[in-house]
């Protein structure tokens, strides 16, 4: 069955978000634990990647099996330690298994280029890998984020050690398990446990590189200790990403992919929406809009395929968000919620009542000094400006240090063209939003971070690129 720990056990408590009950424990890996699955990970290197990439890749497709036959057991484990609803997660267990197929048929994929030389001389470059990555992931795509950066190291000859966050470990503990069966000793390794754990893998001297996901405050904190050790460093962190609505857009397809944008995963997505810059004319109507789909959503137990929201990971994640609604009502700004209610915070009964649930929000003409402009808050909420001119919605768009998604709306292609050239932001969408394929890299800008994950250019945090002459004097002599 599951992967999931006995409330008996000792360790870190691990709670249900739907229901605010611990489901079970995992004790946090001490520092001599760290330290020796790191070490594992160092030793099983050389002989990982003297394997050559056919067996990496033959060992890769094994682990993607192994995954999509426990698809079951990852959909309860994500359901109960992340909080989201079951008709969603089945959905990013396939996607995660698509993402380790995709490494797999990377790592037999040409690495490199020959380069013109001089006579008597083949120079070229090619791609080693880096030895030990670690991979610190967060708690709203567990199992996902795990096999995106797992797939990447691994495909390219690298050995891995991953720490989840410590509310959502066992999604993780089980696809590290899975690996132990098809993988050879000590080429995956886990860690477990909260910040500790993860600066100490910032610092061992066995590790090469870390793919941090997570917030830009812990982000800065990875990149001066891994700097002490001049180690290789790619971090995936937050955002405040824009919606842009021009009134000649598909108005009615633009609400709903606002909708989704801004509530999806309980607005828990590094890529969601939590701005909405809305042209003036079209304002009012779309913004009803927008509010009336938002609240028909039904907020539910996670076991239930009908749920819609779910909760946010944990009680002060909800009290992060009501806190902002607050400060923007207290400034005068007009704040939608569902009917009936006087904050985020749903009335819900039975075991639901302990739950950590927060309602859709949204907060019209927000002033730029506010959080609920400012910061990203990680929940269902939607902070609104309009617009009148192209340059005005450019610089609302604008209007942050993050630079990691954008969405814009409008029929017009000189308009799409336009915004393309001048959006300052890492992943792009114009009249949809949220795509994202295996075979292509994203990543942000700015105060949103530096690397890619998935697709080709993830070579550039698992790989170093030589440069290689090699001299054949016969050759000069003929």
């Amino acid at each position: 069955m599951t992967s999931g720990a006995s409330a008996s056990e000792p360790g870190r408590e691990l709670y249900d978000p739907a229901t605010g009950e611990v489901h079970g424990r995992l004790p946090d890996s001490t520092p001599a634990e760290c330290a020796e699955v790191v070490r594992r990970a160092a030793r099983a290197f050389d002989g990982w990647y003297a394997a050559g990439p056919r067996h990496r890749a033959d060992r890769l497709h094994e682990l993607a099996d192994a995954v999509h036959e426990r698809r079951a057991d990852f959909v309860e484990l994500e359901r109960r330690g992340a909080g989201k609803p079951v008709a969603r997660i089945g959905g990013e267990v396939d996607f995660a298994v698509r993402a380790l197929r995709w490494f797999a048929g990377q790592a037999l994929r040409p690495a490199g280029e020959v380069h013109p030389s001089a006579l008597g001389t083949r120079a070229y470059t090619d791609r080693i890998p880096l030895g030990v990555c670690a991979a610190v992931v967060p708690s709203n795509y567990p199992l996902l984020m795990a096999a995106w950066k797992v797939g990447g190291a691994l495909a390219y000859g690298n050995t891995a050690v991953v720490k989840p966050a410590p509310e959502t470990p066992l999604s993780v503990r089980l696809l590290v398990e899975l690996g132990g069966r098809v993988l050879p000793e000590g080429v995956l390794g886990a860690v477990y446990g909260g910040a500790e754990a993860g600066r100490l893998l910032c610092t061992l001297p066995e590790v090469a590189a870390v793919s941090f996901t997570g917030s830009t405050a812990a982000g800065r904190e990875v990149a001066a200790r891994c700097a002490e050790s001049v180690k290789r460093v790619s971090l995936e962190l937050g955002g405040k990403n824009p919606l842009v609505v021009f009134p000649d857009a598909d108005l009615a397809a633009a609400a709903a992919s606002a909708v989704e944008a801004f509530t999806g995963n309980s607005g828990q997505m590094c890529v969601g929406v939590s701005r909405l810059i809305v042209h003036e004319s079209v304002h009012d109507d779309f913004v009803r809009e927008v509010a009336a789909r938002a609240f028909a959503r039904r907020v539910g137990p996670t076991d239930d395929p009908s749920t819609e929201l779910g909760p946010l990971i944990t009680r002060r994640a909800v009290e992060r968000v009501a806190s902002a609604v607050e400060e923007a009502v207290a400034h005068g700004v007009r704040a939608l919620l569902p009917p009936g209610q006087k904050d985020v915070r749903p009335p819900l009964d039975g075991q639901l009542s302990g739950g950590y649930y927060a309602s859709p929000a949204i907060l019209d003409e927000v002033p730029g000094t506010l959080r609920a402009w400012r910061e990203e808050l990680f929940g269902p909420v939607l902070a609104v400006r309009s617009f009148r001119t192209e340059e005005q919605a450019l610089a609302l768009a604008h209007d942050t240090e993050y630079g990691l998604s954008a969405s814009v709306w409008t029929a017009d292609g000189g308009r799409v063209e336009r915004f393309a050239r001048r959006l300052r932001a890492g992943m792009l969408w114009f009249n949809t939003w949220g795509d994202t394929d295996e075979h292509i890299s994203v990543g942000g800008i700015g105060h949103s971070g530096y690397g890619r994950e998935l697709g080709v250019h993830a070579a550039e945090q698992y790989t170093h690129t030589r440069a290689v002459w090699i001299g054949h004097p016969d050759l000069e002599a003929s």
